[in-house]
């Protein structure tokens, strides 16, 4: 069904490209001509722009020991048409769909903790991870309006901000239908939104805000019980304020979430420059971000709430460092309180903070302090990056359900990324390749089903990605 609906809609463009030249073939060009200073709507249509996109994505996670390996390699292709602007007014959508080359043990658990697979699976379907054949899914669908310093859009499209954005490290992106508003007078920034519906990376369907609770992990109950929360949020839908201001060398944002009748967050950060000798810059940034449940945190059993009623939390994010003409170099820091866990649905978003290195986050995390050392730079006129982080995490004890929802032991985390974005004959193409480590301290003892995934393993990732 989701493969004909997009069907339909490129076959609804392609239509419009076609009647002029059909009723040319035929003799009637004369009929349909209108004079040159009139625009018909199939004329517009005809001047938007269309957008292929092709992604190739291997991963391998090893774990320590005997624990179950994992790889895969997919690949997967799309189409977006994007009208040009008549009146302010503009239309949009694109469809995507994936082929799964090879995989190893990604659907299998592992026989020593009976624990599945983590990073490589979210390449495909978490919701039909058998499925290899029918892997197509409809993404934007919208209709937009833009006038001077306001734009509005409505229907399913791409939303980025802080906490909640595309999260776009797999083959597909998360992406949130509903409404948005930006406006932009001079150097502020204000944006507003509110989304119904989400189709996150990982999967192929569209659901309802309360359904997309939990088809991820849903880690420990902090009540110690066997139930969970999915399936059982009761929410309205999500809503997003943000403010911004920025100038030559200070931007400062602010943005509120509410997730109706389950929780509500503010994020504030403040980054910005100052001179120093010669062509070296000081960078400094501050961040913070405080959380507290609304009403009975999504369902009026706390067993099967997402976050429990009163639950609170806070944190607070540091940044020094040096930047100079092609480098950066930072140092970071994060503590959260440990009041109660920094909870923001994993299907939403991936959270943006100082210390953040890929494959890992910090929702789920209370009572816990983050040290995360970055150097990033650019070679060949800024087409080749080089990015290398390293961090230490101090969690609360893993048993503490109350503290560390999904178990995660102290770690070290380091990171190393090679991108190289082509031009010239290739433009648009870009390769990547990642590798991620994490381990445990040395000092620990962690039971192994608290090991797998977590701590003590490697992660390699090829991205091969191409837009024109």
């Amino acid at each position: 069904m989701k493969r004909n609906f997009a069907v339909l809609l490129l076959s609804l463009v392609g239509i419009g490209y076609g009647v002029t030249d059909v009723a040319a073939q035929h003799g009637h060009a004369e009929e349909v001509e209108s004079p040159s200073d009139q625009k018909l709507f199939g004329k517009v249509l005809r001047e938007g722009s269309f957008e292929f996109h092709l992604r190739s994505f291997f991963m391998s996670t090893v774990n320590q020991g005997d624990l179950m390996d994992y790889s895969t390699w997919g690949t997967g292709a799309g189409l977006g048409y994007f009208s040009p602007r008549w009146k302010g007014f503009g239309l949009g959508f694109s469809g995507f769909f994936v082929f799964r080359h090879y995989e190893n043990n990604i659907q299998k658990l592992d026989p020593i903790t009976g624990v599945g697979n983590r990073y490589e699976i979210l390449l495909y379907d978490v919701h039909h991870p058998e499925n290899h054949k029918d892997m197509d899914r409809l993404e934007e669908l919208f209709l937009s309006y833009q006038k001077e310093d306001l734009s509005v859009w409505v229907g399913r499209h791409h939303f980025e901000s802080p906490l909640l954005n595309a999260s776009d490290n797999r083959l597909r992106p998360n992406l949130f239908s509903g409404l948005s508003v930006d406006y932009t007078p001079g150097k502020f920034h204000f944006n507003g939104a509110w989304f119904s519906h989400v189709i996150s990376r990982g999967s192929l369907e569209w659901l309802p805000v309360e359904e997309s609770f939990g088809f991820y992990s849903t880690g420990r109950n902090p009540l110690g019980s066997d139930d969970s929360y999915k399936h059982h949020i009761e929410s309205k839908g999500i809503g997003v304020f943000g403010v911004e201001y920025l100038n030559n060398s200070l931007h400062i944002q602010s943005w509120n979430y509410l997730a109706e009748g389950v929780f509500g967050i503010s994020f504030l950060q403040a980054t910005g420059s100052a001179k120093s000798s010669g062509a070296t810059d000081w960078v400094w940034g501050v961040q913070g971000f405080a959380q507290t449940a609304l009403g009975n945190g999504g369902n009026p059993e706390p067993e099967k709430a997402y976050i429990l009623p009163n639950e609170k939390s806070f944190g607070m994010g540091l940044r020094a460092g040096l930047k100079w003409p092609h480098a950066l170099l930072t140092f970071n820091y994060m503590g959260i309180s440990d009041h109660g866990r920094f909870l923001f649905p994993r299907e939403w978003g991936r959270e943006q903070f100082f210390v953040s290195l890929q494959r890992e986050r910090f929702e789920g995390l209370g009572g816990g302090n983050s040290f995360m050392v970055q150097y990033d730079h650019t070679f060949i006129h800024d087409k080749l990056k080089v990015s290398v982080g390293a961090s230490h995490t101090d969690t609360a004890d893993f048993e503490d359900v109350r503290l560390n929802k999904y178990g995660i032991p102290n770690y070290y985390h380091f990171s190393g990324l090679i991108d190289y974005r082509f031009d010239g004959f290739f433009k648009g193409l870009d390769l990547q390749l990642l590798v991620v480590g994490k381990r445990q301290y040395a000092n620990q003892i962690t039971p192994i089903e608290y090991v797998i995934n977590r701590v003590n393993m490697v992660n390699t990732s090829l991205i091969l990605d191409y837009r024109f």
